[in-house]
């Protein structure tokens, strides 16, 4: 979970008052509050973290309290930007109702620390491989992020030198400095253009800080021999990191699986060019075999765009798929937690409003980056397989 830079002042003005609330909340920091934060935050939110705090002492949490407060009822903390609906996802966060009420009443309630016998252990930032040490480790260059930037999005070309095919069922990146990767997208460079506009590279993982890599459950992308990775790094200094000059290296890592039961493929859907942010634009595309849907990934250069995405079967039935608000940093892939069956014949219809008011998410106190509306298309993906065929 990451609270937005923008919110310190919030919590500067508050610190003073605070300090006199009275004492009414029944939950403390160190027996009910910590353990939340630790196992829902405490990837990002920890000392050297992408986070621009640490919530993982009580003198880290006490002063921004009053700003996690405001970051959670506003939907943006943590951050997940589909609404659960029709659909349900695999890698949604799994922060309950009575987690939430925890931090929210302890807020409220004048912060209590707990008994000070109870001082919760110390956390350091966890510095490895979730899921285990990879089948291959791929450094990438040294990237440099001088003292008068904040942001830069770099490109790393890396040689995989296999001497085979591989079948790739998972891929992780470990940020050599975890306080300033903010995000990153590891693709096959293909070899060939795409007639759909969007890039032709196939996305092997979409990552972001704090959440695990995700198995595709006997599916798994195809790594030809010799390939090389297109690797796009997003790298953001927090405030407490501005004005000095900071260094990356970080590496991939590939997880290689047995024959799969199917490849996961890229299905496309785009707009025609677009030049003026205004009426929605609704573009859609028919599915011509009969496939399964097993993740959706909006464009990374989406950053101010509200997206509905239908699937209408060959009969007319109408069945909603996503709703969400496509926001900067936060790209990634949303896996279903079922995969949808779309027979042939369905049609994918998707409905983009540039620059609107944001009608999914509760409102920031920040004004978004607006969409750029350059002439290039509205785009999205799904990772898709061919759909079962009934045994005879």
């Amino acid at each position: 979970m990451l609270v937005a830079a923008s919110l310190g002042a919030i919590a500067l003005s508050v610190e003073r008052g605070e300090t006199h609330k009275p004492i009414t909340s029944k939950y403390t920091y160190n027996e009910d509050v910590f353990p939340v934060l630790r196992d829902h935050c405490g990837r990002c939110h920890v000392a050297d973290g992408v986070a621009p705090m640490s919530l993982m002492t009580y003198a880290d949490a006490f002063p921004w309290g009053e700003a996690v407060r405001a970051e959670m009822i506003a939907g943006h903390m943590p951050p997940w930007h589909a609404q659960e609906g029709a659909v349900r996802f695999r890698n949604a966060p799994t922060i309950t109702a009575a987690e939430i009420d925890k931090i929210l009443v302890w807020v409220s309630g004048g912060n209590p620390q707990g008994n000070p016998q109870n001082v919760p252990p110390t956390v350091a930032l966890y510095r490895d491989w979730p899921i285990g040490k990879p089948d291959l480790v791929l450094p990438l260059s040294e990237a440099a992020l001088a003292a008068d930037k904040s942001e830069v999005t770099q490109e790393f070309t890396i040689a995989t030198r296999t001497t085979e095919s591989k079948w790739i069922r998972s891929v992780d990146l470990l940020p050599g400095t975890p306080s300033i990767v903010r995000n990153a997208t590891i693709s096959v460079k293909a070899t060939s253009p795409d007639p759909t506009g969007v890039p032709p590279e196939q996305v092997l993982a979409v990552w972001v800080p704090g959440e695990a890599p995700v198995d595709a459950k006997g599916a798994a992308f195809r790594l030809p021999a010799g390939a090389e990775l297109a690797v796009r790094l997003h790298y953001k200094k927090s405030f407490s990191y501005e004005g000095r000059a900071m260094t990356d290296r970080t590496a991939v890592g590939l997880y290689f699986g047995q024959d799969p039961s199917a490849e996961i493929r890229r299905f496309a859907v785009a707009s025609a060019a677009v030049t003026a942010a205004g009426d929605p634009v609704s573009f859609s595309r028919t599915v011509d075999e009969d496939l399964q849907a097993l993740a959706f990934r909006p464009d990374p250069s989406l950053t101010n765009v509200s997206l509905r995405v239908d699937a209408v079967s060959a009969a007319g039935v109408r069945t909603p798929v996503i709703r969400m608000a496509a926001r900067p940093d936060w790209t990634r892939r949303y896996w279903f937690e079922e995969p949808l069956n779309w027979p042939r014949g369905t049609r994918i219809e998707v409905a983009a409003e540039l620059n609107a008011a944001d009608t999914l998410l509760p409102p920031s106190g920040s004004p978004l980056p607006p969409q750029a509306v350059d002439g290039t298309p509205v785009r999205v993906a799904f990772d898709v397989i061919p759909a079962p065929q009934p045994s005879r």
